[in-house]
């Protein structure tokens, strides 16, 4: 049975995002181990699976939103949902390096396909009036996923480590048969009438350059991506030069931000799909710079550690879903995956420059230092996305999130499956 409503199909596309984040963060606590234990990559080499998975990620990336806003977005959706469970999930009855690397290289590419696939079809399924809120539930179910995906991960680890793959496996093998069984074959393979520009950009290397706007939201949004990132990756590291902090209580912040996101993302988007894109996108980067600029003060103890994540957390469920609706709707319905993939592309900068950029600079300045700077930068990024969304809606009247604008109903395209 086909899903044609809008609400049941982000319900549908909610589902799915969140059997992603269980099924991958249920097997990242243990890649390490099995990598030692099973793939014979011992020390340092294990990490080899972490690149060459990001390395495939990237790369396709910068492709995969034509072949998406091309060939169609839910094929692509299917279709890389579908690579993600055979390359995780082969990992289960598979050993030895090289074989290793090859399934974790060609996850990272199918992988690469699916945030900017769920991403352009909520685009196509709900209507602009409701995008704030829709992209606010998609993060919701993220966060689900990131809190309880590790849980289930260690059940199946009491089994066997390898068991850990054949959840991740089963688990993006029902997201496929989901998006098979319900999303119409005709979504995301529409053009709207309104497009001004109804072609296709060759890739989305070229839609950055066309697009000077997008290629700001890009960078700011690398930005934000840089300064989370030497919390994440790094602040054990340099918060351990601040106050006593164990394993435990330093991951203990991070359940604590999923759980703000969890519980805060649907009111707060109720509140953010009425304001103007600009100035939400301003006070929610602010916010986390503010969040990360108290990390400087973790001397004072373990509370204000508590209050910086909550205040991140904040910000990411102001800024995070008004920066999707703002990318989407000036994608126009035929470029919406390629631009949606561009926007991923924030995400690799973070991954790629944030660790050693956040090391490097606690080890000319001090730990404290850091904070601040990321602090600042995270508020320059918020300016930087209130005056792209400003200059957009005055030069092209972009709808802002508190204007209603109708989408047109599906419509069956030729090519469609």
């Amino acid at each position: 049975m086909k899903i044609r409503n809008s609400s049941g199909l982000l319900g549908f596309l909610v589902v799915i995002a969140g059997l992603e984040a269980l099924a991958t963060t249920a097997m990242l606590p243990f890649v390490v181990v099995w990598a030692h234990d099973t793939a014979g990559l011992k020390g340092a080499a294990a990490g080899t699976l972490f690149m060459v998975q990001a390395v495939g990620e990237f790369g396709a990336g910068l492709v995969v939103g034509r072949l998406a806003d091309r060939w169609g977005r839910r094929r692509v959706l299917v279709l890389s949902t579908f690579g993600m469970a055979l390359g995780y999930g082969l990992l289960a009855i598979t050993s030895g390096p090289a074989a290793s690397i090859l399934l974790f290289l060609a996850a990272g590419i199918f992988e690469s396909a699916f945030h900017p696939s769920i991403g352009a079809l909520v685009g196509d399924a709900v209507p602009a009036d409701r995008l704030v809120s829709s992209f606010g539930f998609i993060r919701v179910a993220y966060n689900v996923g990131r809190i309880v995906g590790p849980m289930l991960g260690a059940l199946a680890a009491l089994v066997a480590t390898s068991m850990v793959f054949a959840l991740t496996g089963a688990m993006l093998l029902v997201a496929t048969l989901l998006a098979l069984a319900f999303l119409p074959a005709d979504l995301g393979s529409h053009a709207e009438a309104d497009d001004e520009e109804p072609e296709v950009p060759p890739g989305t290397l070229l839609a950055l350059v066309r697009d000077r706007g997008l290629l700001t939201l890009v960078i700011s949004g690398g930005l934000i991506s840089v300064t989370f990132t030497w919390f994440e990756s790094d602040g054990l590291l340099l918060l351990r030069h601040q106050i006593p902090l164990t394993q435990t209580a330093y991951a203990g912040l991070f359940t604590v931000a999923a759980a703000v996101i969890v519980l805060a993302q649907w009111p707060v988007s109720r509140i953010t799909s009425k304001t103007p894109a600009g100035p939400t996108m301003l006070v929610g980067g602010v916010l986390q710079g503010i969040g990360l600029a108290a990390l400087a003060f973790a001397a004072t103890g373990y509370q204000v550690l508590v209050g910086a994540v909550v205040l991140m957390a904040i910000g990411e469920a102001i800024y995070g879903p008004v920066l999707s609706t703002v990318v989407a709707r000036r994608a126009g319905s035929s470029r919406r995956a390629s631009y949606m993939a561009a926007l991923s592309i924030s995400e690799d900068i973070g991954s790629a420059i944030g660790p050693t950029s956040g090391l490097a600079l606690a080890d000319r300045t001090h730990a404290t230092l850091v904070w601040v700077i990321g602090g600042i930068l995270s508020a320059v990024a918020g300016a930087l996305n209130a005056f792209v969304s400003a200059r957009s809606a005055t030069s092209r009247s972009e709808p802002t999130p508190e204007s209603p604008v109708q989408k047109e109903p599906l419509r069956t395209s030729p090519d469609a499956p």
